[in-house]
């Protein structure tokens, strides 16, 4: 076709119309497709798959968390209240009923062709946790950058304190996913409004059933105070906290309407005595100075969280980021929670774990090769000699060499039977080696660094749970004691199987009870009066049975706590 250029009639070739024609055009930097990178994001995916599963099957209820809450489950699905699960025949409002409720449901579905009863419900934590783990993740990826969501996660699986509640029965997973999807919703609050609006509302929700209004109000505070801040003030990020405020307010008045719909009386107690979470409620209101407790052990529960948080807040030039501004406006005000805060429990730290991990992640990349060599050799020191001494005592408590670690031993867990399991040896072994090859890599910078020490802290948990699952669980459980019980007094127990005598049980003796339950399997009654036996607990350094005792056995070590059989 030809073109007219000048006088003269020039004849362009024919494949010109159809090749694309570009046209400059701006997009956002937040807008534009990130680059190609060399990274393998299945490395994460299998280090936090490793981290998740070892503690979670194969032994029993450990004090304190796992036996009450088995007892809700139990309670829950013997018919009982999902709203308000009971323990010993009374209401706690303090135990999250969404964990309890998925925790019943884990179990009526998985147990028993799956696994066994303790390990479905453990379930719940793991899945509460993942999705922790994954909002936290991609809040980094949004809020410091492609490559830092990786490293958020990392450094929350090398914390030392995510390690129970991300594994055993307990409602701390519930409040680590909430803090993580109110995180997540802020990180994409500029980007997709409803979206965002969606994460904060259902986290600020959870957190109000799963630690109270008061931790709930607090985050809503951290913010309502981001607008202040000119990274922060943006149409889009107002309508998406509006949003999240509509959503939020009616999602936690849910739970107090149903509540009040099925037991007025249930409902006027949580108002009385939960509403506000560790703070009681209306009528039992209380605060006392908690802030050195809590300082004193985030010191060993958020490492190596909190350094490179420190790290990140040294560097003057970026005092005014996204990610320093929304850190410190929830510090500060969840630091007044906790200095204030009437109860002295670790647990609580878990809702801290978010946004140090999220500072520490921001700079990680810029983290001075000295300080990052010292992190890795210190990691590499210190599993590595926990990894040594635990394959040590794995063949001393089994083997008897060296015999004086043998003896001590046997002096902390003297109900254990020596037995080697091979599928735990083999898993223990994989584990090793799998550690020594990440340790051995070159040109270790910050990301590799914190990478090192996420595989330290698997290894030595998996090693724990593997290894020493046996072991431990010997010390920690009651059915060893309630074995001694049987042997000693198997014509008690075959009468009162046959139902020709009964042994009474006290509500208060929880421990007692839960023990019985769960490893005598027999009747008992919970009215004193007319029961020849009686099982209960005491402290031997306080009081003695009243009756003749017919048995008596404890836990390894435990001082303060016996198990009796009592004849009146």
């Amino acid at each position: 076709m030809p073109c007219l250029m000048g006088r003269n009639f020039v004849t362009l070739p024919p494949d010109f119309y159809r090749k694309p024609i570009l046209m400059l055009t701006y997009t956002p930097p937040e807008m534009r497709a990130a680059p190609p990178t060399r990274e393998k994001p299945w490395i994460l995916l299998l280090l936090a798959f490793a981290w998740l599963w070892p503690g979670v099957f194969s032994h029993d209820l450990w004090k304190p968390d796992e036996i009450w809450f088995n007892e809700a489950v139990n309670g829950v699905l013997s018919g009982g209240s999902w709203l308000q699960p009971q323990v010993p025949g009374k209401q706690d409002g303090g135990m999250p009923f969404v964990y309890v409720w998925l925790a019943a449901w884990c179990r009526r579905l998985l147990s028993p062709w799956l696994t066994d009863a303790y390990s479905a419900m453990r379930l719940a934590s793991v899945l509460f946790t993942a999705v922790g783990l994954t909002a936290c993740g991609m809040a980094g990826f949004h809020l410091a950058g492609r490559h830092q969501g990786r490293s958020v996660v990392l450094i929350l699986i090398g914390c030392a304190g995510l390690i129970t509640g991300g594994h055993l029965l307990g409602g701390a997973s519930v409040q680590f996913a909430a803090a993580g999807l109110c995180l997540y919703g802020l990180a994409v609050a500029r980007r997709r409004a409803i979206f965002a609006a969606l994460l904060l509302g259902c986290g600020w929700a959870l957190l109000s059933v799963s630690a109270g209004w008061a931790v709930m109000v607090a985050l809503m505070l951290a913010a309502c105070l981001l607008p202040l801040f000119p990274v922060w003030r943006s149409r889009r990020f107002a309508v998406a906290l509006a949003a999240a405020f509509a959503l939020a307010v009616p999602l936690a008045a849910v739970y107090p309407l149903a509540l009040y719909q099925v037991s007025p009386e249930a409902f006027s107690g949580w108002l009385n005595h939960h509403v506000f979470g560790v703070f009681g409620g209306l009528a039992t209101v209380s605060a006392a100075f908690s802030l050195p407790y809590y300082l004193k052990n985030l010191l060993w529960f958020a490492f190596p969280a909190w350094p490179l948080a420190v790290w990140t807040l040294s560097r003057k030039h970026q005092s005014g980021s996204r990610v320093q501004t929304w850190a410190l406006s929830y510090l500060v005000l969840f630091g007044l929670f906790l200095a204030c805060n009437p109860e002295r429990n670790q647990d609580l730290l878990v809702l801290v774990l978010p946004p140090l991990a999220l500072l520490g992640a921001a700079q990680l990349d810029h983290l001075r090769r000295g300080a990052a060599a010292f992190l890795n050799w210190f990691g590499g020191a210190v599993f590595g000699a926990a990894a040594l001494f635990l394959w040590m005592g794995f063949v001393a408590m089994n083997y008897g060499i060296p015999a004086k670690l043998a003896s001590r031993a046997i002096y902390f867990s003297p109900y254990y039977t020596p037995a080697a399991n091979t599928a735990h040896m083999a898993v223990a072994l994989l584990f090793t080696v799998m550690w020594l090859v990440a340790v051995t890599r070159k040109r270790i910078r910050g990301r590799q660094a914190i990478t090192n020490w996420a595989a330290g802290i698997t290894l030595v948990w998996a090693l724990l749970m593997t290894l020493f699952l046996p072991w431990i669980d010997a010390a920690k459980s009651y059915r060893p004691p309630i074995q001694q019980l049987r042997q000693s007094q198997s014509a008690v127990l075959q009468r009162i199987a046959a139902r020709e005598e009964c042994v009474s049980i006290s509500p208060q003796h929880f421990e007692a009870r839960h023990a019985w339950q769960q490893y005598a399997a027999l009747p008992y009654q919970t009215e004193p009066g007319h029961c020849r036996y009686i099982f209960a607990q005491y402290n031997p350094q306080q009081t003695r049975p009243e009756h003749t005792v017919l048995w008596e056995g404890a836990r390894p070590r435990s001082k303060t706590e016996h198990l009796v059989l009592l004849q009146r």
